[in-house]
């Protein structure tokens, strides 16, 4: 039931991406969807990526265990999509680029461009690597089918919406998927707090503390969450800035990153019930990272069941595509078209494009084949990117003090300590963002005052 359930659905939501194919031209439809996305579907594909996989699995986990203190991760991500839409969402869109290391060198040089993509494509690779074996899982897990054939089965289903549909493709088929995942949560919470007995049980039932903040973290801690979650979403290309480039203009950026905070904060709210919920049906002792499936297996309806894990399945295809094409836009964008020693049409930089998501995807692949263990390493490639760019593309549009130098140094300074940091098990219980953003805030200011100023004619071009 479960297996024919899963293959249908992504047979069809695989084909309707692909029906997008011939409108794909060149670079700026298959990069950008032609620049010509309205509000729904803006909101619509911001809304099923946000909301992804690793949120509705990861999360229903978090919150089972940490009750409210998890929300300090939440409030830093919808601080995150409130300092994007409010201050960079109609510069990117009206400067009209690609990718954030392109506004990146706009402000600063290009070897900050080159630092910058090379932050986000590792990145991106580790968290589709991340993906793939969670699709596997879940593919295993409800189906039977043999480990391999559910990785073939999940990097196909990533890619060929990204290969062939483009954003246009994957956005219409997010819009459709965000319906699902929404419907799907309200429906999940409402059967889980029925079989918990009603909302009044299932709350009294919870620990005393559970509703009592730093009760599981300590403030350094919380605050550690916050800034991850705010980093991470800040700066996420593949989550925010994509979109912001490929809206129809710049108020339908700002406005359509504006409604995905109270959406992104339903979502957030229905996977916390179901954290919640799963705490009072299930206990205390079931490990974060099963509650989600245990939830569907051992407490739900079949049919119940099967509109939970299509939710899932929808959200990590979702937030997965995105992704693969924002790694493959900036290898396309930020290495192959400014190395380039003479004028690249836009149909070839497509083309080059669309061979770009088919390498990322079989590395991506490759590494979920020959690196099964190592998730916690691969995830953190994500912080570390975003350590890296958050200062310099913030600092950059709100500080004209800020120079190139400093600009690149800083992208470098964030992502290092970041790392080294981790390498050293965090001292102190310190998380790897906190001293990343200080070392990277204290480089942009210090050299700054120590180099050559930016020229007046270059804030000119960029409307600061």
């Amino acid at each position: 039931m479960y297996l024919i359930t899963i293959l249908v659905y992504l047979v069809i939501i695989v084909a309707i991406g692909i029906l997008f194919k011939n409108q794909n031209r060149n670079i700026e439809d298959f990069a950008l969807a032609g620049r010509k996305l309205n509000t729904p579907v803006l909101v619509g594909t911001l809304f099923a990526s946000y909301i992804g996989g690793a949120t509705v699995v990861g999360w229903t986990g978090s919150f089972y265990q940490m009750g409210i203190d998890w929300w300090f991760s939440g409030v830093g991500a919808l601080l995150g999509i409130l300092a994007a839409s409010t201050i960079m969402a109609e510069k990117c869109r009206r400067l009209q680029q690609y990718t954030v290391p392109d506004m990146l060198a706009l402000r600063y040089s290009q070897s900050t461009r080159y630092v910058s993509a090379v932050m986000i494509i590792i990145g991106d690779i580790a968290i589709v690597t991340v993906q793939i074996l969670a699709m596997t899982g879940i593919l295993v897990s409800f189906t039977g089918i043999e480990r391999m054939t559910a990785m073939i089965v999940s990097v196909l289903s990533f890619t060929l919406i990204s290969l062939f549909g483009g954003m246009k493709g994957v956005a219409v088929t997010d819009s459709i998927q965000a319906v699902l995942i929404f419907l799907g949560l309200l429906i999940g919470v409402t059967v889980a707090f029925q079989i918990g007995g009603g909302i009044v049980p299932v709350f009294t039932s919870l620990p005393e503390n559970y509703f009592q903040p730093f009760t599981d973290v300590s403030l350094i801690g919380a605050l550690g969450m916050a800034i991850a979650s705010f980093g991470i979403t800040a700066v996420s290309q593949a989550l925010i800035f994509s979109r912001v480039f490929s809206a129809k203009d710049s108020q339908t950026a700002k406005k359509g990153l504006y409604w995905l905070i109270p959406t992104a904060f339903c979502g957030y709210l229905f996977v916390a019930l179901l954290g919640y919920s799963g705490r009072a049906v299930l206990g205390p002792d079931v490990p974060p990272g099963e509650v989600f499936s245990t939830l569907v297996t051992t407490t739900m309806p079949p049919f119940m069941g099967g509109l939970l894990l299509a939710v899932i399945i929808a959200a990590i295809v979702t937030s997965t595509n995105f992704i693969l094409l924002s790694a493959s836009v900036n290898f396309t964008r930020d290495f192959y078209q400014q190395l380039a020693k003479e004028n690249v049409s836009g149909t070839r930089l497509m083309k080059v494009g669309q061979l770009a998501v088919a390498i990322f995807a079989l590395l991506s692949f490759s590494l979920a084949v020959v690196m099964p263990d190592i998730v916690t390493a691969i995830v953190f490639a994500y912080t570390m990117y975003s350590a890296s760019l958050l200062v310099p593309l913030y600092a950059g549009y709100l500080w004209k003090g800020a120079t190139a130098a400093a600009g690149t140094l800083s992208v470098i300074g964030g992502g290092g300590t970041a790392l080294v940091w981790y390498l050293l098990k965090e001292p102190f219980n310190l998380p790897s963002m906190i001293p990343a953003i200080i070392v990277s805030l204290s480089l942009i200011i210090i050299v700054s005052l120590l180099t050559k100023k930016t020229p007046a004619e270059q804030f000119e071009k960029l409307g600061m």
